[in-house]
């Protein structure tokens, strides 16, 4: 029976003790361990954030309930739909409401191993675009500064606008950084980066001068979860020849078209897990690869700066 995404991890990885278990979670509910053999459903996790916390199920403990609820019941500020459509392909707003939720409580599930979140850290959302995830990790990390940075202005003044009380106050700060490195933060700021939709889009020359700029800022021993598109999203649509290359490589950007407000180098990139394992390991110590961990659609890459 598969319980949950699979989860690829380290023999030497030491983390805190575990969230969510997804046995116990089947165990207490038969009907969804049922529906996941089944094929009907994804995984535990999936199912208790989107459903089980609003029907009381149980084998769950107080903390992963409580912050699940105050997550996904939060009522958020939604941007212009332009913006919307920019994020999330569509101008679906509660879709792109529900997505945002969903991927700040993937990475809290996966960060908690290894970071605890209820400390005064220092978070940075590298590529924030108009705060989707941002606003639901202030949530769950009450007590961190949070940094947005993205190269997309409007997006950031839309930001600093509608959160400028925040601002104000220190809790949050909005940046616009370049294409390319630099960025304008000092070396070993960070206890926690996390990147959503930003790798899945870059060509592999830029990608690694993101990767290095990422390890300057962080500090030593802090964390990253990163999301990138698994070769299983694209295996099915490449040609022969396409796929060949992308075994070949670990690694395959296809041009498909421009964004509305974004730059045209900003197209579709696709990651094998050894070559993540291969190519970000010269920047980072890769602790966990969870295909599908991110809304179950992109896979999360777990990090830590030596």
């Amino acid at each position: 029976m598969m319980i949950c995404a699979a989860r690829r991890r380290p023999n030497n990885f030491k983390g805190m003790a575990q969230l969510f278990d997804a046995a116990s979670y089947l165990a207490a509910n038969p009907d969804v361990a049922k529906a996941i053999e089944e094929g009907r459903m994804s995984s535990a996790w999936r199912h208790f954030v989107n459903w089980g916390f609003r029907e009381e199920r149980t084998g769950v403990p107080d903390e992963v309930r409580n912050q699940v609820r105050a997550v996904m019941e939060a009522s958020l500020i939604l941007p212009p739909v332009n913006l919307i459509s920019r994020v999330h392909g569509t101008p679906d707003a509660a879709g792109f409401e529900q997505v945002g939720k969903t991927i700040a409580l993937d990475i809290y599930l996966a960060v908690h191993a290894v970071l605890s979140l209820d400390k005064p850290l220092r978070i940075l959302d590298f590529g924030c675009g108009c705060g989707r995830v941002l606003r639901s990790m202030s949530e769950i990390a009450p007590l961190a500064t949070i940094e947005g940075s993205d190269i997309d202005e409007q997006a950031i003044g839309w930001c600093r606008e509608t959160f400028r009380e925040e601002v104000r106050h220190g809790r949050f700060h909005f940046t616009v950084n370049l294409d390319a490195p630099p960025i304008a933060f000092p070396t070993d700021t960070f206890d926690l980066i996390y990147v959503v939709s930003v790798f899945t889009h870059l060509p592999e020359d830029l990608q690694l001068k993101w990767l290095g700029e990422l390890e300057r800022i962080a500090k030593p021993g802090a964390i990253l979860a990163m999301s990138t598109s698994g070769d299983r999203l694209i295996r099915k649509h490449l040609t022969e020849e396409n796929g060949r290359l992308l075994d070949e490589k670990g690694f395959y950007y296809f041009p498909y078209g421009s964004t509305e407000g974004l730059p045209d180098y900003y197209q579709a990139a696709w990651h094998t897990p050894s070559y993540i394992a291969k190519v970000w390991s010269k920047y980072f110590e890769i602790l966990e690869h969870i295909p599908a961990g991110i809304a179950g659609h992109q896979d999360l890459v777990l990090c830590r700066k030596r």
